[in-house]
């Protein structure tokens, strides 16, 4: 039986084993209750106690508030709650605060979603404003600096969940800072952990949500840092628990399990370097150009961070890609995995300028730190295979000649299609509606597959069929053609097999 090779941390990750045994033991040996002041509930405490500190050594959270919560989405909820609220008392006391609620073009759908859900609820009524980015996915500084005065709250990224492009923290910080901006800044930090340095409390940063599962802990588990000072509200109220900040009982085992990942980090021994990781991409990106030609890579390398690949490969789709790769137990994802279920191109890489067919077809795939040697060498063995898959489907140009396909085929590029009627028996068919982005794919099939085409049909006159003529030379059956490609003086052609192409 095929392994698995799981190519999608980005999503989610595998859980440390470490931390399986740590959650497990919360569960068996330390189930107390932390805020119980009887020895079972002081052993759960310790683990909080534990965990808490580690997490504030590795942020460098300084005198700032860490707590524990269920993820990234509600620590978004609560930085974005505390800030609009202030932002209204503030106002109401007369105070200036300005009209933007400013995020940037490439956040995850969780921010602006947010902002518009408690401006709305505040009754504050303040604008969302898109930060847009550049060709590389780094935020527009000038166009910060032009609006930083107006600015309520602004919420970036450290590293973007579909490309990975590091963002420029220190340059937004100098652009709030030269602006003499009072926004409340919120950083997502949910890609950074483990892979980026992060020294909070030196910097302006007034929010940062993490997610445990995004780096070997269960799902259900996260962080919120606020700095000292910066205002805060809490989201949920009750029994008082994580000192006010965060009511309902602790998630013992998956605090447990997030200390265990915290201090393999800072222990250094369990993860892998930035170079080595460097190395791992490397060798990724170099097996999809051997064995997909012409694929594109959507994020720029040097600015990114080592773990994730973004690509494209003209004419194919996101979903023939993922289809291949699904065949060869490899997961990867088409997009972030928020949206990759539905049928649209990526925000992210239309937010950066990249064509159509660049966004549609893009396929990411991201490891985490804990990537070993046999799992990349591995990857790249099946790259190649799903390279000699797609060659052998006459989908990407190959030499070799492939299995005859039989009956309709449909090509798929941003949301229109080319079609193909072929007949095996005969080797002939008709192409109908070439889209010139399929060209060169139509033309491999046909000759890889040594099949004649009948005509070439398009339901309205195209100049595309007369390209796709001259390019299938004699694999193309030559005759007088009416306006929309069909056969002169031809009422109808009869495959072998008995199935009819007839005039439209």
């Amino acid at each position: 039986m095929t392994t698995e090779i799981y190519l999608d941390s980005n999503a989610t990750s595998v859980v440390l084993p470490a931390a399986i045994a740590a959650a497990t033991d919360a569960m068996g040996q330390r189930y107390g209750n932390p805020s119980s002041t009887h020895g079972a509930g002081l052993k759960a405490k310790a683990i909080l106690d534990d965990a808490r500190a580690r997490a504030h050594r590795l942020l460098g959270a300084g005198d700032g508030r860490l707590m524990f919560n269920s993820g990234a989405t509600e620590g978004i909820q609560t930085a974005v709650l505390s800030a609009l609220l202030a932002l209204r008392e503030r106002r109401d006391a007369g105070a200036a605060i300005g009209t933007l609620l400013v995020y940037g073009a490439t956040e995850h759908k969780a921010v602006p979603e947010s902002l518009a859900h408690w401006n709305r609820l505040l009754g504050l009524n303040l604008r969302l404003h898109q930060l847009p980015v550049n060709g590389d996915g780094a935020h527009d500084l000038a166009a910060l600096r032009a609006i930083a005065g107006e600015a309520g709250m602004v919420c970036t990224m450290a590293a973007n969940n579909e490309t990975g492009v590091i963002s420029d923290l220190a340059g937004i910080e100098q652009v709030l800072a030269a602006s003499g901006s009072r926004a409340y800044w919120m950083v997502d930090c949910v890609q950074a952990l483990g892979k980026l340095p992060l020294a909070l409390a030196s910097t302006r940063i007034d929010y940062a949500p993490f997610s445990g599962h995004k780096l070997y802990a269960p799902k259900g588990v996260g962080m919120l840092y606020v700095r000292a000072g910066a205002p805060f509200t809490p989201l949920i109220v009750g029994g008082g628990q994580e000192t006010g900040q965060r009511s309902g009982t602790e998630n013992m085992a998956g605090i447990a399990a997030l200390g265990a990942v915290l201090a393999a980090l800072e222990r250094g021994d369990t993860f892998r370097t930035q170079t080595e990781l460097c190395g791992f991409r490397a060798r990724l990106a170099d097996s999809l150009r051997a064995a997909l030609p012409g694929v594109v890579f959507n994020n720029p390398f040097e600015k990114s961070l080592p773990t994730t690949l973004n690509f494209a490969v003209p004419g194919l789709s996101s979903r023939e890609l993922m289809d291949v790769f699904d065949a060869a137990e490899m997961r990867v994802s088409a997009g972030s995995a928020c949206s990759s279920s539905k049928a649209a191109p990526s925000y992210v890489l239309d937010a950066m300028g990249l064509p159509l067919w660049r966004s549609a077809g893009a396929i990411r795939m991201s490891f985490g730190p804990l990537a070993d040697e046999a799992t990349i060498s591995a990857a790249c063995a099946r790259i190649e295979r799903c390279g000699a898959a797609l060659r052998a489907s006459c989908l990407i140009p190959s030499d070799h000649t492939a299995v005859p396909h039989d009956g309709l085929l449909q090509l798929g590029v941003e949301g229109a299609c080319s079609w193909l009627l072929l007949d095996a028996a005969s080797r002939s068919g008709i192409v109908i509606d070439p889209l010139p982005e399929h060209l060169a794919r139509i033309e491999a099939y046909v000759r890889g597959q040594n099949y004649q085409v009948a005509a070439i049909v398009c339901t309205v006159p195209d100049a595309t069929r007369g390209l796709l003529a001259q390019a299938l030379g004699r694999h193309l059956n030559r005759s007088d053609t009416d306006a929309y490609g069909w056969p002169a003086n031809a009422g109808g052609i009869t495959l072998e097999g008995g199935a009819a192409a007839g005039a439209l």
